[in-house]
């Protein structure tokens, strides 16, 4: 659930932004029963238009859609049924819509990068004519920051920097990936995001629909994942999960602690099952 809310965030930037407590405690526990995640977006320091704009994500491996309501009265957010979303159902009132959504992650106070570097990217994507782009709220990562995330796909794209923008959000509209920002989707969890990144990179791959996931097997010290290929193949990726040194993951972090690794270890296609 995408919330615009325009002004400035707290490190909790829903329960700390200029929406009236109550109803922000409301939201966060609808949405949390639901299973769904709030994430406040904005272009600035009043609202977008008279009515206030809310976009809808329902991002999985095998379905991609987005949907926008406009509303004038925030109480009628209380109202919706949140949980349609997991059901694959629209929310009530909520058009589908066909274009694509970038947000930037401009988040300052959960971490000063998304601010310093985040900003830099937003008011590039914001001013791009034909995108439709907004700043949003934390989506994690922040040491990969700037923090591009590309809907309905739920595609995510870190490190951006201000010259490759307009060719980043292009290439996206075009179906395709740019591997050299890319961080995976959201509806994989990270060691599958590896993967995928891997069999793209092993392959050339970069159409959004050209590598699909068939099956995932866990392992003691990684996973295996079978993709079938948009040429009729099958590829099957092999990745070992491990721990780098300790560091500090983002900017504001008090300690350093070991992030993750994803080291490949086999990619082999064969024909498809």
């Amino acid at each position: 659930m995408l919330l615009e809310q325009p002004g400035s965030w707290g490190s909790d930037a829903l329960m700390e932004s200029r929406l009236p407590k109550d109803f922000a405690a409301q939201l966060r526990a609808k949405a949390r029963a639901a299973g769904v995640r709030v994430v406040l977006i904005r272009r600035g320091v009043r609202l977008a238009s008279d009515k206030r704009q809310c976009y809808f994500a329902q991002t999985t491996q095998t379905m991609s859609r987005l949907s926008h309501l406009s509303v004038e009265n925030l109480d009628e957010l209380l109202e919706l049924d949140l949980a349609s979303l997991k059901r694959g159902d629209l929310i009530d009132g909520a058009a589908e819509r066909t274009e694509k959504l970038f947000l930037v992650c401009t988040h300052g106070r959960h971490d000063a990068c998304c601010s310093i570097r985040g900003n830099q990217v937003s008011r590039i994507a914001c001013a791009l004519p034909g995108i439709d782009a907004w700043e949003c709220s934390h989506i994690g990562g922040d040491r990969f920051a700037a923090n591009m995330v590309c809907f309905p796909d739920g595609v995510y794209f870190g490190r951006v920097v201000p010259e490759e923008v307009e060719a980043l959000t292009h290439t996206y509209l075009d179906g395709r990936i740019s591997l050299v920002h890319y961080r995976g989707r959201s509806c994989y969890p990270f060691a599958l995001q590896a993967a995928e990144c891997f069999a793209r990179r092993e392959t050339g791959l970069l159409g959004l629909t050209d590598i699909t996931l068939l099956d995932t097997r866990s392992s003691d010290d990684g996973l295996s994942a079978t993709f079938s290929l948009v040429d009729g193949r099958a590829v099957e990726v092999a990745v070992r999960i491990g721990s780098g040194i300790p560091q500090r993951l983002t900017c504001d972090s008090s300690s350093e602690r070991p992030m993750p690794t994803y080291e490949l270890i086999s990619c082999t296609a064969r024909a498809a099952p």
